[in-house]
């Protein structure tokens, strides 16, 4: 059974390799995680009473407070829904929302794979930004973005959290004190997705720091690059993604995406009525990533 099962899961990659081409399949043991717009697609080989399963789910909104009106959300979609359904976990009186489905691997093939993991990731997308919407939580992009801030900085005191706008677009400005180093930690990240831009350290008084602080506030807001990138040259600074927002074109960055998913449920359809090959659909879906960057 030990050989099956190993010989499952080396499928099993073969397959999502081939699907998802140009974009990273992450391998732990017999679980796979594939990054797929604002949440991950898992797959896991599981054995039961000695028949071989595939788990395939994808988080949708993690970390939602219950409520009655959003049960009956996910109750009635799960009416609904024919390939997969919506199961809640409950931590600290809040739910982790997913989506997922379990399948004998005797029925599994490329294809029924490929339709399968793809449909779900869209689907999770799609419920993130609903529920997101109407009943809060995170995503899980978002989620693991605050978590790796807080781990960063755990144990640090924060001492400013200064919130500003520029073109619609929520920035803000964190200041954390290490007692232990003697200096101070800048973060700058967008508000309501939690990407951090820049980090940089001071080992200077607090005053120096707020004057810096202040500095780097002020280049943004009047949009000086040059400045900006002069003034953080020995630090962190993504730059790429600093440009968008001093370019203004960050606002525009939600219909982008709209208009990239629709295109992306397209091509899948596609796929699945087979009237395009993989190597196609991995060529479109290669240019569609090519455009996410731009």
């Amino acid at each position: 059974m030990e050989d099956k099962f190993n010989r499952i899961v080396l499928l099993t990659e073969r397959y999502l390799n081939q699907i998802f081409g140009s974009i990273r399949v992450y391998r732990e043991d017999s679980e796979f995680l594939i990054p797929w717009g604002s949440t991950v697609i898992n797959v896991e080989v599981q054995s039961q009473k000695g028949e071989c399963f595939l788990s395939i789910s994808s988080p949708v909104a993690l970390k939602v407070k219950p409520e009655k009106e959003l049960m009956r959300f996910l109750l009635m979609e799960n009416n609904s829904l024919t390939m997969c359904s919506f199961s809640v976990e409950f931590e600290k009186g809040l739910l982790d929302i997913v989506l997922g489905t379990k399948i004998k691997f005797d029925f599994i093939n490329k294809e029924l794979l490929s339709y399968v993991t793809i449909n779900i990731g869209n689907l999770a997308n799609e419920y993130c930004k609903e529920i997101i919407a109407v009943f809060g939580g995170l995503s899980f992009k978002n989620y693991i973005e605050k978590e790796k801030l807080k781990s960063t900085f755990k144990g640090e005191e924060k001492i400013l959290h200064d919130i500003f706008e520029l073109e619609g677009i929520r920035l803000a400005l964190e200041l954390y004190r290490s007692p232990e180093h003697n200096s101070y930690f800048i973060i700058g990240k967008v508000e309501n997705t939690n990407h951090i831009f820049l980090k940089a350290e001071r080992r200077k008084d607090i005053q120096e720091v707020f004057d810096f602080l202040e500095k780097i506030k002020r280049y943004i807001l009047l949009k000086d690059i040059p400045a900006l990138k002069k003034n953080l040259r020995h630090y962190e600074l993504e730059e790429h993604f600093v440009y968008k927002i001093l370019a203004s074109k960050e606002k525009n960055k939600t219909e982008k995406l709209k208009k990239i998913e629709k295109e992306i449920n397209f091509l899948t359809d596609l796929l699945m009525k087979g009237e395009i090959s993989h190597e196609e659909y991995k060529k479109r879906i290669s240019d569609i990533e090519r455009l996410i960057d731009l």
